[in-house]
């Protein structure tokens, strides 16, 4: 410390990252008194480029910038298949297992993992209140802004709470992720949508979940080729349940779903599904324009006690303005989602139905979630929080990202190539360029 101007200068170096603690004293020359103490506790990043470096050490780097870091250490590659792990985040280490997961992004570069936790639960301050058995973390390898899925997330929980109603919500968070000290980069924790998280949102969680993985997920009588289905159910895994082959709810909910009309739909359909959720899973996806979403890549649950299906939103890559191949989505196309749900055609057909749609567009418009104001306070909140993060993610994989095959000659069609602040800014117009187009929708 230089005696004159006070200046503390501490040369760090590759071996320094990490929870730093220090404890300053001064006084002033010749007063006599006791010495003033300060404590301070500051982050240094990981630096695998600088002078000494050394793997991070689990329970001494913890966090990363402010975020959470989590590590993950195994013996071997990561494949598909789990394997024994153990998984470090803040100050608790548990035995668990590891695997890739994804349809899609197993594919991809950097890829999605699930993480479970077999020896004890596992608490994120920024996940909730609660501890859990899972986790899942989703790659932000085809979303440039990085928020893409937590937004939507985030979005569909607002609308609850702006309502005041339950919602099925996933809990996100936003982590750095090391595997066996290598740093592979920004993620967003999630919960995994199983019997723990249907407990959690207080359910019994002994139904049936069914998860839409097709576009024959679309409540009609006919597949996404328009030919008379086979099975009634076809487009659906089942991933909860006490009997695993039986889907005789989910059968029974479309054939009524793809015979019904719009007028029994909207007089009696609520014995069956939560409508206000339907209309709610309708204004979700024709704001962020997740037409990915609408039927497939979704959630239904049926509880152990009967009563309504209900809906858990799932996978987000495609929405925002890109689709699931990061090919741009202009901010003016308005989509009616008729193909792929019928349950959105039929509460389009119906006056009462179709003006509530568009009322409670409104009232959630106005002062709401869907106020771009407050879209764009979740964006500052989030570049707050991940910025330093999400720059040192794209040095690491913004030129794999660029020459990536599966994307290749296609996302150059709709513009050029987007890095982490380009794709920002494209996303930040598109969102407002979006709620003034669905402004206009809703008059």
């Amino acid at each position: 410390m230089d005696p004159l101007t006070g200046e503390f200068v501490w040369q760090t170096d590759g071996a320094d990252g990490g929870r730093i603690a220090l404890t300053l004293s001064a006084n002033a020359p010749g007063s006599g008194r006791l010495p003033e103490t300060q404590g301070l506790v500051f982050w240094i990043a990981d630096d695998p480029g600088a002078p000494g470096a050394r793997d991070p050490e689990p329970l001494h780097y913890t966090e990363e910038w402010g975020l959470p870091v989590i590590h993950i250490e195994v013996d071997g590659p990561m494949t598909e298949s789990e394997q024994p792990a153990v998984i470090t985040v803040r100050d608790q280490q548990v035995d668990g297992a590891a695997k890739i997961r994804g349809a899609s992004s197993t594919g991809y570069p950097k890829v999605s993992y699930t993480l479970d936790f077999q020896s004890d639960e596992l608490s994120v301050e920024e996940w909730g209140d609660k501890s859990r058995e899972h986790m899942v973390l989703t790659t932000t390898f085809d979303d440039n802004s990085y928020v893409r899925q937590k937004l939507s997330f985030d979005l569909w929980r607002a609308m609850a709470v702006a309502q005041d109603v339950q919602r099925l919500t996933p809990r996100t968070f936003f982590g750095v992720v090391y595997i066996n000290g290598d740093y592979i980069g920004l993620y967003m924790g999630c919960d995994r949508i199983d019997d723990e998280f249907l407990r959690h949102m207080g359910f019994a969680g002994e139904g049936n979940m069914y998860k839409a993985i097709s576009h024959d997920a679309n409540f009609k009588l006919t597949g996404a080729n328009g030919y008379a289905k086979t099975w009634l159910s076809s487009g659906y895994e089942k991933t909860e349940g006490p009997e695993p082959d039986d889907f005789a709810d989910l059968d029974a909910l479309v054939a009524w779903t793809g015979s019904t009309n719009p007028t029994t739909l909207w007089t009696e359909g609520s014995s069956r599904i939560d409508l206000d959720e339907f209309i709610d899973w309708f204004l979700f996806v024709s704001v962020a324009l997740a037409q990915d979403s609408a039927g497939k890549n979704a959630y239904l649950y049926h509880d152990e006690d009967g009563g309504q299906l209900r809906f858990v939103p799932w996978d987000f890559n495609d929405s925002w303005g890109q689709n699931w191949y990061t090919a741009r989505i202009e901010a003016d196309v308005i989509n009616d989602y008729t193909w792929n749900n019928r349950v959105f055609e039929l509460l389009q057909a119906h006056p009462d139905a179709a003006a509530e749609i568009r009322a409670r567009y409104q009232r959630l418009r106005d002062g709401g979630p869907f106020d771009p104001a407050s879209l764009q306070a979740l964006l500052d909140g989030y570049y707050a929080t991940i910025t330093p993060s999400a720059e040192r993610d794209w040095e690491t994989w913004g030129s794999t990202y660029q020459r990536y095959d599966r994307w290749a000659g296609t996302r150059n069609a709709y513009g050029d190539w987007q890095d982490f602040e380009g794709e920002r800014a494209y996303l930040e117009t598109w969102i407002a360029d979006r709620m003034a187009v669905m402004d206009a929708w809703a008059r």
